[in-house]
């Protein structure tokens, strides 16, 4: 037997399982039947990434922030085939691997898990539930006063929000603890699919300047405010760095490690590759492999389904951006107008209903457009409880191997006890946008975790993973490139970010004692004239 760590390993090389029919061979058709868990990626992300910050880059940016999308949704798809394509292979999760990595047993794990965990409520409070909040209280009706001066606040339509909010994390909670991964399965990937076929619709009519989109996708350029965004949304705009608007497009574009920590979890239930050795998910991954050419090859093979489960969920991710930013450019930024505040998803509804349409139409594509948003984000929320469910699980139990036998149904009640009670203090308690809120989840849990997530399976493949079956030059390349861009650019963004917060923190701790030097010359002066 093999010792590693707090398991024992069986010494015996591991043989892989036979290849089923379908993977042997047959047509792209036959294949899309391996598409599964990644549909519930590309639902959860398509959500609230695609239909909020897409939408809103095209509207800030126009065109030319085309690069950083499309950038980012196949910098992150390579990200996540290496973690799928590892799991295959190996039948480990890439936490089991990193926790052997040289030094403290365990501190990459802890520190991955860190960062992704303690976002979670982040998103599953005061960002999608308070998004839909917002969005519901426009469907019925309610909307924020017009005049506010700077940092004032409708209070009854914070309180109708924060109301609505509650009640879809408690719907998403009772959905989670019920469901079944089967059905759920299902129904994401039949969202996914009425989702792509409208927005590309959508897009399409549009009439785009595909030349520019082009332009803007093959010829990166830094990224700057015009003056427009500081003279109508100085709250949003001025004085902020264009860095820290673009990383949080990076961060929510395709999801994040509090995404696919998960996603590999449910790769369990698929038992593709070496992760068919055992329907048991408390059986630890085998000590050697086989490496017999035929055991090689049939491992070769078993990668089929990873490529077209990650290949099929972020090429609809791409999609997806492609299609968001190009009606964020072509009604938003030409018209000067960007989603913020209240309005993150009220304003999407003009990709569909135009003036110029007949009242009857105007009125049903309105309605799709309300139903349709209303149910992605919906599932988005119970998507991300069972997606998180299994990244709790894959972090603690590879931290913690001696959690390797606990259910995932305690698994689930302590995510749904984290996230509950944490997004809803953050709903009760934040009055900021969502956009706030969610902004250092997504440079830190979303991005930097995402770069450093690749060069760590690098390490991986070469420690782990037999050396015919190993990476190939083209994807240690692009795992290389993904891990550069998705480390250097947050870096830069969270510098920035941190640097702004304690400039504003400054600038109020300034202003507090002005005012208070005031306020005693005041009185001073009061007393003199007595």
């Amino acid at each position: 037997m093999i010792q590693y760590g707090e398991l024992t390993l069986s010494e015996k090389p591991a043989e892989y399982p036979a290849l089923p029919e379908a993977v042997k061979g047959g047509s792209f058709f036959r294949h899309m039947a391996f598409f599964g868990p990644g549909a519930i990626i590309a639902c959860v992300t398509i959500g609230s990434g695609e239909t909020v910050f897409a939408s809103r880059g095209g509207a800030v940016f126009g065109y030319a922030i085309a690069w950083v999308f499309i950038m980012s949704a196949i910098f992150k798809g390579v990200q996540v085939y290496s973690g799928a394509r590892f799991m295959t292979l190996t039948g480990r999760h890439p936490l089991e691997s990193w926790a052997e990595l040289p030094g403290p047993r365990a501190w990459f794990v802890w520190l991955l898990a860190f960062m992704s965990i303690v976002w979670m409520p982040f998103w599953l409070g005061g960002g999608l539930p308070k998004m839909l909040g917002d969005f519901t209280n426009w469907i019925v009706g309610i909307h924020a006063a017009e005049g506010l001066a700077e940092g004032e606040i409708d209070r009854n339509f914070l309180l109708a929000s924060r109301l609505w909010a509650t009640g879809f994390i408690v719907v998403g909670l009772t959905f989670t603890w019920f469901q079944s991964y089967r059905i759920f399965e299902k129904v994401q990937t039949g969202i996914v699919a009425l989702l792509l076929f409208c927005m590309l619709v959508a897009a399409a009519f549009s009439n785009p300047d595909l030349l520019a989109l082009i332009r803007g996708t093959f010829v990166p350029t830094k990224p700057e405010f015009e003056p427009w965004l500081m003279e109508k949304y100085p709250k949003d705009f001025l004085g902020k760095f264009p860095w820290v608007e673009v990383v949080l497009y990076i961060g929510v574009i395709g999801g994040g490690t509090q995404d696919y920590f998960g996603y590999l979890g449910l790769l369990r239930a698929k038992l593709w590759g070496m992760l068919g050795r055992s329907k048991d998910i408390s059986a630890p991954g085998p000590g050697a492999i086989g490496e017999s050419a035929e055991n090689l090859e049939r491992g070769r093979r078993w990668l089929l389904p990873a490529k077209f489960d990650v290949g099929i969920s972020f090429t609809a991710v791409l999609i997806f951006t492609a299609c968001f930013l190009i009606l964020g450019a072509v009604y938003l930024h030409a018209k000067e107008k960007v989603p913020t505040g209240t309005e993150l998803l009220t304003m999407q509804a003009g990709y569909l209903v135009q003036a110029d349409h007949p009242a009857m139409v105007r009125m049903l594509l309105g309605f799709i457009y309300k139903t349709g948003i209303f149910f992605a984000f919906l599932g988005t929320i119970w998507g991300a409880y069972e997606l998180y469910t299994w990244t709790m699980r894959e972090c603690l139990v590879a931290a913690m191997p001696r959690l390797r036998g606990v259910s995932i149904k305690k698994f689930r009640l302590a995510t749904m006890l984290w996230c509950g009670i944490g997004g809803l203090v953050i709903i009760w308690t934040f009055t900021k946008d969502p956009k706030v809120i969610v902004t250092p989840a997504a440079l830190i849990g979303s991005s930097l975790t995402c770069g450093l997530w690749c060069f760590a399976i690098l390490w991986s493949d070469k420690v782990h993973v037999p050396k015919a079956l190993r990476m190939g030059v083209l994807l240690r390349a692009l795992i290389v490139v993904a891990g550069l861009a998705l480390t250097v650019v947050p870096a830069i963004g969270i510098y920035q970010y941190v640097q702004k917060q304690l400039a504003d923190e400054t600038k109020q701790v300034e202003s507090d004692v002005d005012g208070g030097a005031d306020e005693a010359r005041a009185a001073g002066e009061a007393s003199v004239d007595e």
